[in-house]
């Protein structure tokens, strides 16, 4: 698999070798956004907000998206290592997403990821069980992308309202425990080679059930789970047809125990490309 990324990073890096000044060309006629668009993703390793849950496989990761309007738009994302063993990963998501204005948009997602057969230590609830501990959970999350205001930074705050995520009382008992996700970002692009670098930040800013992990002395709380720089660029492959690619670094300062569990993996270097259905 570093073979993999290797591949990427010399075509990522190609450009800024070999980066000339196209020629002006005439202006294009803008074409109406389709209402419908699909893709694949493939990516290695797959990280959520920077935790890795199993999966130390290449993951498939198809999405459709429907707009229904030019404000509000419904998804459908799943992720699976086409694997039964007991360290494959499937999930499989839908979600509502509403633009209130430029800036800001709002995205209800209803994530399920249940475990592979040969998985004995990973719920496999049904789909519709939002119960404790359950494989299900509701996401809302509001983003802010500056970009339109000629500033290319952007906001996530996303917070579990529903489904498997609680969290232990000092009576007890359990209780909800609004597990929260906060990441910023800033995108620079350098235009002459088509390579956007993106440095990022992301933090569980509420994390008492230790969905995001737990440290050391298992112990769950505030923890940057996703900080790193995401560096991509769009292959041309014909006239009509381009393949984004990327590759990222990412910490996680909880982070997570290799295979051995002898040790804690922190830094993960992760590569991935779209190939877009039209």
């Amino acid at each position: 698999m570093k073979k993999v990324i290797l591949i990427l990073v010399v075509m990522l890096t190609s450009s800024l070798t070999f980066a000339q000044d196209a020629p002006a060309a005439e202006p294009a006629v803008e074409e109406a956004e389709p209402k419908l668009t699909a893709a694949v993703d493939v990516v290695y390793p797959y990280l959520w907000r920077g935790v890795k849950y199993y999966g130390d496989k290449v993951a498939f990761q198809p999405y459709l998206n429907y707009a229904v309007t030019d404000k509000l738009s419904i998804g459908l994302w799943a992720t699976t290592n086409f694997s039964n063993a007991a360290d494959a990963y499937n999930e499989y998501d839908l979600s509502i997403s509403y633009q209130i204005s430029p800036v800001v948009s709002v995205v209800l997602a209803d994530y399920y990821w249940p475990a592979t057969k040969n998985n004995l230590d990973w719920e496999r609830s049904s789909y519709f069980d939002y119960s404790d501990g359950s494989a299900k959970t509701l996401d809302l999350s509001i983003l802010l992308d500056f970009s339109e205001k000629g500033v290319p930074l952007d906001f996530t705050w996303s917070t579990f309202i529903g489904g498997g995520d609680y969290k232990d009382d000092a009576d007890g008992g359990r209780s909800r425990a609004y597990s929260s996700y906060a990441e910023v970002g800033y995108t620079h692009s350098f235009e002459s080679a088509g390579i956007d670098v993106r440095p990022f930040v992301g933090a569980a800013v509420i994390n008492k059930g230790g969905y995001y992990g737990t440290d050391a002395n298992d112990e769950a709380g505030f923890t940057f789970s996703n900080v790193g720089v995401n560096v991509s660029k769009e292959i041309k492959i014909s006239e009509n047809y381009s393949v984004p690619v990327f590759i990222r670094y990412t910490n996680n300062d909880y982070g997570v125990p290799n295979d051995n569990l002898t040790k804690t993996v922190r830094n993960f270097f992760s590569a991935g490309m779209t190939f877009t259905i039209k």
